[in-house]
């Protein structure tokens, strides 16, 4: 039996993202109103349910915590979706996968419009007798 479990945070960072200009801001600490996935928490982590524990790594007891970074746009669509930490590649890759698939979100607000925000997601995979 396998056991996948996912914390959800916001950024890991204490600082604000500046790319080219406030427009792209990408704010990795709280804002105003965070993002929230349409349907509620409860409804994303049910998402990430579908996120397969290969059989390679199970047979070979690859457990451990996958950290993944993430984007919430201004129109609530999630971009820039990358793995920071894994338990392996072909895992890293189907966790991308799910996440990409994911539907809008409502996007984080501050001062009144819409801003990108980062979060970061642990996903635990751990294999259960």
């Amino acid at each position: 039996m396998v056991f996948i479990t996912a914390i959800f945070s916001a950024g890991l960072h204490a600082q604000k993202t500046d790319t080219t200009g406030d427009n792209d801001k990408i704010f990795t600490t709280p804002v105003e109103i965070m993002p929230e996935f349409k349907g509620g928490m409860t409804r994303f982590y049910t998402h990430l349910e579908d996120i397969p524990y290969l059989f390679l790594d199970r047979m070979n007891c690859r457990e451990g915590k996958t950290i993944v970074l993430l984007v919430i746009e201004k129109d609530g669509n999630v971009s820039d979706v990358k793995v920071v930490h894994g338990i392996s590649k072909k895992e890293d890759d189907q966790v991308i996968k799910v996440i990409k698939r994911l539907q809008k979100w409502k996007p984080g607000m501050q001062s009144g419009r819409p801003v990108r925000v980062q979060y970061a997601i642990p996903i635990n995979f751990k294999i259960l007798d």
